[in-house]
């Protein structure tokens, strides 16, 4: 009789899931995000992302203030996405709109319910206007997990093995997960790979760099001309040279995690190779951290989710407890953003490897370095407003082109 169920409502969402994709509630235009959202954000990612470090099962506590912090910002990194997470007394609610290519808007939800025995919540939810009950929910949940499985090669929790309670009270929703050590790098093997870059190479050009320049006070322009040596200049082969170039940096300038940005990377990485190399960029060590990271993130993945996280560390560091929002550390973020971008071109990756192999190029102008920095959460409010005005177009704006006066900085 399950099965019976199942296939029915199956087939009612393969019927009428279309129109009712059109027909499901559309959720307003998101806020601008904040320095608060922003720190909001971080801490519930970090509270997450301990479950998953903790020995057995832990409680998770997220505020409805905190759950529409995330949201904003997710929503700003993300602007096809819109999210509205709804806390009730006893359900935590989730409705989603996805753009689609031509602007079609697919719109669903969950909802997550207590349930009269405790333990594991009852799952619902809607596409569109159509309602999904838990009978349909939970087996495609158990196919997602199938399929995320296959994918990834590793083994995940199920819903019910990962989700030992839920209750909603007091203003907030409180969750009980078990996960498991090494979830979240299983997480990441679910991304798209069939442009994923060589994690054989980037190990290769780490351990030759390495051995190369020593364990010395560097420049960052010199790794970038170690790692450029003898590289390819045309076609695919200069960009995945280019590419693997920008994660080896990042490893040698940030450390070793930096190796997640590559298939395969992480899991060859030798265990005896140095934390961290004393790398500086215009004489600064935190400068040269921001450039390579921010141009292994163009290099790996869409160079917008760089744009994003640079802006919101800086947020965050507007608030009490951070060194205030940079400028000059915005420039260090947006000039490796154009060299990942670079990199990640195969019209462009051997015009990197040519300026490289002339030389160590200039990657930040010493204008840059006389932007305002330590500004607070209040005073970037008072001069900007926030990160959509008008106002801090501008100043970006000023950046950019201080930044097209460097020829490795060419769009």
């Amino acid at each position: 009789m399950a099965i019976i169920r199942f296939v029915l409502g199956l087939l009612a969402v393969i019927l009428f899931a279309g129109a009712a994709a059109l027909t499901g509630e559309r959720i307003a235009a998101p806020g601008v995000p904040s320095a608060s959202d922003v720190r909001a954000a971080r801490n519930l990612a970090l509270s997450l992302a301990g479950t998953a470090t903790a020995e057995g099962p832990s409680e998770i506590t997220a505020s409805r203030a905190e759950m529409e912090s995330a949201a904003r910002v997710l929503m700003n990194g993300v602007p096809r996405l819109r999210i509205a997470p709804r806390l009730a007394d006893d359900a935590l609610a989730v409705k989603a709109n996805v753009r689609l290519s031509g602007g079609t808007w697919l719109s669903g939800g969950l909802r997550i319910a207590e349930s009269e025995a405790g333990g594991y919540p009852e799952i619902s939810g809607n596409l569109g206007v159509l309602p999904l009950p838990s009978f349909v929910v939970e087996p495609l949940l158990g196919l997602a997990h199938k399929a995320a499985e296959m994918r990834a090669g590793t083994r995940f929790p199920t819903t019910r093995e990962a989700i030992l309670g839920f209750e909603s009270r007091d203003g907030a929703a409180h969750a009980v997960l078990d996960l498991p050590r090494g979830l979240l790098k299983g997480v990441s093997k679910l991304a798209p790979s069939d442009d994923a870059i060589d994690g054989g190479r980037v190990n290769r050009l780490y351990a030759r760099t390495l051995a190369s320049l020593g364990d010395r006070p560097l420049d960052l322009p010199d790794v970038y001309a170690s790692l450029f040596e003898g590289a390819p200049r045309n076609g695919e082969a200069a960009r995945a040279h280019a590419r693997a170039a920008m994660v080896a940096a990042a490893m040698l300038t940030v450390g070793p995690r930096a190796a997640r940005l590559a298939r395969g990377a992480e899991a060859a990485h030798h265990p005896e190779f140095p934390v961290v190399l004393d790398v500086s960029l215009a004489g600064r060590a935190d400068l040269a951290k921001h450039f390579a990271l921010s141009a292994a993130l163009a290099a790996a993945a869409d160079p917008s989710i760089g744009r994003a996280l640079g802006t919101w560390k800086e947020l965050d560091d507007s608030l009490a407890g951070g060194s205030g929002f940079s400028f000059v550390d915005l420039a260090a973020d947006r000039a490796g953003l154009r060299l990942g971008e670079a990199a990640a071109d195969p019209a462009r990756a051997g015009q990197l490897a040519s300026r490289f192999a002339a030389g160590a190029p200039d990657l930040l102008p010493l204008s840059t370095l006389g932007l305002t920095e330590g500004i607070s959460a209040e005073v970037f409010e008072r001069r900007y407003r926030n990160i959509s005005s008008a106002e801090y177009a501008a100043a970006v704006a000023r950046v950019d082109r201080a930044l097209d006066t460097l020829p490795v900085m060419a769009r």
